[in-house]
């Protein structure tokens, strides 16, 4: 089974689909790779406008990344080469050149929602739940998704979410900014592909610049930060803490 399902429409639009239901759609190596690779495919084929990012099920867009997968490194560099992989995905959704639109029909957890947080408009179903646990985890968020929330949000909601680590309500996402549009559960792809239509009314190279120009500021701090940040991930991935509560949080 492919973990990227994609579905492609006559009026340019692609549906991606993370496809790994089972597991809540959470990240692995695998999955990471494969949506590389289609991302890389997306962007060069000339069909496709547009992207509608969303989760496989009815319960989750993404829980982040699978707790086996941080239960598993080998040692202190193969932790940091996984959260290499954790940013180059999330900059190449960031910097994809067509609208990315993310439709968020269940729970967006840690880098799920982050990798949501990397795209151009977010709708969410009205009974979603969306949170950072990784401080509870004794791990760090990838310094994308931290960046992204600091510009969606501000540093003082951004505080709040990562350093309690609690989860929120779809109504509390869209009050302080972090989703755009609450949908109900039945009327979410409708939704995104109303808005698809209406940012495809313009033209192909006027939404990459328009992109290009309200990403640039950011994109600069990202590429500061990112190598820095992966060194922090590796770390913490060797320490006793990290351990044990990566384990005991997957018991539960």
């Amino acid at each position: 089974m492919d973990n990227i399902k994609i579905d492609k429409t006559e009026s340019g639009i692609a549906v991606v689909s993370l496809n790994r239901p089972s597991v809540h759609n959470s990240f692995n190596r695998k999955l990471l790779n494969e949506f590389n690779e289609k991302l890389e495919m997306l962007k060069i084929d000339k069909s496709v406008r547009l992207l509608i990012l969303t989760g496989a099920g009815e319960k989750s867009f993404s829980a982040g990344v699978d707790l086996k997968a941080l239960q598993n490194f080998k040692d202190i560099e193969d932790a940091r080469e996984f959260a290499l992989l954790l940013e180059g995905t999330s900059e190449k959704l960031f910097n994809f050149p067509k609208p990315v639109i993310s439709a968020i029909n269940g729970y967006a957890l840690g880098g799920g929602m982050g990798y949501a947080s990397a795209t151009d408009y977010r709708l969410v179903v009205e009974d979603a739940k969306i949170g950072f646990p990784a401080a509870k985890l004794g791990a760090i968020l990838p310094v994308t998704c931290t960046l992204y929330l600091n510009a969606l949000i501000g540093y003082s909601n951004t505080r709040d979410i990562l350093l309690t680590g609690r989860m929120m309500s779809a109504s509390e996402a869209k009050e302080i900014g972090l989703v755009n549009k609450l949908v109900k559960r039945e009327d979410l792809m409708k939704e995104a592909f109303s808005i698809a239509e209406q940012m495809l009314e313009s033209t192909d190279m006027a939404l990459l610049y328009t992109k290009k120009t309200i990403n640039s500021l950011l994109a600069v701090d990202i590429e500061s930060q990112k190598l820095y940040a992966a060194d922090n991930f590796a770390f913490l991935s060797q320490t006793k803490e990290w351990k044990d509560r990566i384990n005991n949080f997957g018991k539960k």
